[in-house]
């Protein structure tokens, strides 16, 4: 089944990720023939990918790299063409920055032309410390719709972070409303962690109302990713693709999902073996007839660090539950175990193939995993969540 969307401005009930920008003398853009305004000193340059997959092509191929095979397999001919690989210059847009009349100010090239005189000059102060408060830049470009590049839009967000510099953010989601039987639908898409780009690589989907219902927010188990399943009239349908410009989503009905494996609630949890940071072997298999928690910390940015809320639900349920810590910082992990006075176990993911491939395949996940006695997943939420979460599950803390 395939759904036509809509491209909307902002991003919906599904979030956002920042990409810092990395800015450079512009010497080293002589090959993209920028046009700069006059009157603007201190100018440096950076440059966004449209798509990464072109430039990750290129360099698997220079580099004869065996992951090539699997890359092809993932992306031709759908999305990518590797017949008509485009120049990095026409592969991305730029930004500016510099001073101008002792301001701080940064252009952004919406029309893609990389003349960066007909574009709006705007000053850092007048940006605001929540991100996603300052307004969406409407931007053009060019993208591959799966047979030939084409001209598109959408929108970012430009934002000062913490090192006086600046990040975007892309602010755009996909929407499609549709009938199936009696029932009318409407779901989003965005694109996921690692790439939050303007193609989609990992499309993340998620049903926000059903026959003129909406919903106010949308939990983080209710986000299902490429390869899982949505429940639509008792039926369930594998989210299989977007296609690279957000044009359509590919559902494809499938009989019995019973015996599925996987991460999203419902499924069979994937079995793992690892080992944690003090050499411990843990088999999944040691938690049978057990609820057992997978949470995940990361020292990514946060109003509150992850891993004191895992010292709080550890302390919480502890004693109800089995809980095993998920981290991919080693160095980090290893000063809260101390700071905070953590009790384990934990284990690094980059370590431990089962876990990483199925439980933290984001750097920066902060995701928990609760698992029933049968093994299968009957929960997922963001580890700040965790006082709602496992009180509806698991009950009060005793």
């Amino acid at each position: 089944m395939l759904l036509k969307t809509e491209k909307i401005k902002g991003f919906g009930m599904m979030g956002y990720g920042a990409l810092p920008l990395e800015f450079s003398d512009i010497s080293k853009f002589n090959d993209f023939s920028i046009m700069y305004p006059k009157n603007i000193n201190k100018i440096r340059i950076a440059y966004e990918l449209i798509d990464f997959k072109p430039s990750q092509y290129s360099r698997l191929k220079k580099n004869k790299s065996e992951y090539l095979t699997s890359f092809l397999k993932s992306y031709v001919p759908q999305k990518i063409d590797t017949s008509n690989i485009p120049k990095l210059k026409d592969n991305t847009f730029v930004v500016l920055t510099g001073e101008q009349n002792g301001h701080q100010i940064f252009i952004v090239d919406e029309n893609n032309n990389k003349d960066l005189r007909d574009d709006s000059i705007r000053s850092y102060k007048n940006l605001k410390k929540i991100a996603i408060q300052n307004k969406p830049i409407k931007v053009k470009y060019n993208i591959y719709n799966g047979a030939k590049l084409v001209e598109d839009f959408g929108w970012v967000i430009v934002a000062e972070n913490k090192t006086n510099t600046l990040s975007l953010i892309i602010s755009r989601h996909l929407e499609s409303s549709f009938t199936i039987g009696k029932n009318t639908y409407k779901v989003q898409v965005i694109n996921g962690l690692p790439f939050y780009r303007f193609c989609f690589e990992n499309p993340i989907i998620a049903l926000v109302g059903q026959n003129g219902v909406y919903k106010d927010s949308i939990m983080e188990g209710e986000k299902i990713n490429q390869g899982e399943y949505l429940k639509l009239e008792n039926k369930y349908y594998r989210f299989d693709d977007v296609s690279n410009d957000g044009r359509f989503i590919k559902l494809v009905i499938e009989n019995n999902v019973g015996s599925k494996v996987g991460t999203q609630v419902g499924f069979i949890a994937p079995t793992f073996n690892c080992r944690t940071i003090d050499n411990d072997s843990i088999l999944s298999s040691n938690y049978k007839r057990k609820y057992m928690l997978l949470a995940n910390v990361s020292p990514c940015w946060s109003e509150k660090s992850s891993y004191e809320y895992f010292k709080e639900l550890s302390e919480a349920y502890g004693s109800q539950i089995s809980i095993l810590g998920i981290d991919n910082s080693p160095n980090i992990l290893e000063q809260n175990i101390k700071n905070l006075k953590l009790n384990g176990p934990f284990v690094i993911a980059d370590n431990n193939p089962t876990i990483k491939n199925s439980y933290r395949k984001d750097f920066c996940s902060r995701t928990c995993f609760l698992i029933n006695p049968e093994g299968r997943i009957i929960d997922k939420f963001e580890i700040d969540d965790w006082k709602t979460r496992l009180k509806e599950t698991i009950g009060d803390k005793q």
